[in-house]
């Protein structure tokens, strides 16, 4: 496990990045996640321990060690910064790469369309009204489709007879927003572009 050095960045891990955005629970480490998505570039060591100790309940260091521990933050040596581009354009761009066959939905929680690639604009706006609908029923009937699966679901997907998946369903939490992505085909959330999707997010949301 490495750990950071005073000369180092501080960046959310895929995991980070997920875990910080799976619920709408606040937890002292998720409200430690999330101050990186609201930075528009990544902090310093020495920044970031001045912006936890806002919402540690205890000792920041030892924190800090926890959520590396855990594996949601990484050191890096160079300073990212996000891009200027308005979300309207950078998001289909990430939206993109989530998705083994380049189609992508994001709609907010009243089913409103953000984004979307692959899909033309009308497959988009359904699959947007259906993410919202799916997402009702998962709500509704979480305890029970919990108990019958011994998982914490956080996603829904429609699969074909030979169980692929054809569109999986993802909740995005920021607070008590939540954002759904429609996604055709295999969805492809463990790399870089679902770190940039929050982070990109996590600046108008939180």
């Amino acid at each position: 496990m490495n750990y950071p050095t005073s000369k180092q960045f501080i960046r959310l891990t895929n995991e980070g990045a997920h875990f910080s955005t799976v619920s709408h629970s606040e937890t002292l480490d998720r409200k430690a996640l999330q101050i990186l998505l609201k930075l528009p570039q990544t902090p310093t060591l020495t920044q970031y321990l001045v912006l936890l100790k806002a919402v540690s309940n205890g000792p920041v260091f030892k924190h800090l060690m926890s959520l590396f521990s855990k594996g949601y933050l990484c050191a890096i040596n160079h300073a990212i910064e996000l891009t200027s581009q308005p979300l309207e354009t950078s998001l289909p761009l990430i939206l993109k790469q989530l998705s083994d066959e380049n189609h992508c939905a994001l709609a907010d929680q009243e089913g409103f369309l953000l984004a979307h690639c692959g899909f033309n604009l009308n497959q988009a706006e359904q699959a947007a009204i259906l993410a919202v609908e799916i997402s009702g029923l998962q709500t509704k009937r979480l305890h029970n489709i919990q108990g019958v699966s011994s998982t914490d679901l956080s996603f829904i997907s429609i699969i074909d007879d030979n169980g692929k998946s054809q569109l999986r369903f993802w909740p995005i939490h920021f607070n008590h927003q939540v954002l759904l992505l429609a996604i055709k085909g295999k969805p492809i959330l463990e790399n870089t572009s679902f770190i940039q999707l929050t982070w990109q997010l996590g600046q108008r949301y939180l």
